[in-house]
């Protein structure tokens, strides 16, 4: 069985799926897939170069 990740798009809700993703990497989480649309794309970049905080080092929030 395959599993994939599916990233849905709209700002605020893409945020929340950037930290989501973020848990996924710290915990080592994995898909044999991933889409999105609109900021789910987006944040579908950190999780395929697997780097936890992009997001947030991008948005100035730290």
């Amino acid at each position: 069985m395959k599993r994939g990740l599916i990233m849905e798009g709209g700002a605020m809700r893409g945020m929340f799926t950037c930290g989501v993703i973020d848990i996924f990497l710290e915990e080592g989480i994995t898909f044999d897939g991933a889409a999105g649309i609109s900021a789910g794309a987006v944040f579908g970049c950190n999780f395929k170069s697997r780097q936890i905080g992009r997001a947030l080092r991008y948005n100035n929030i730290f």
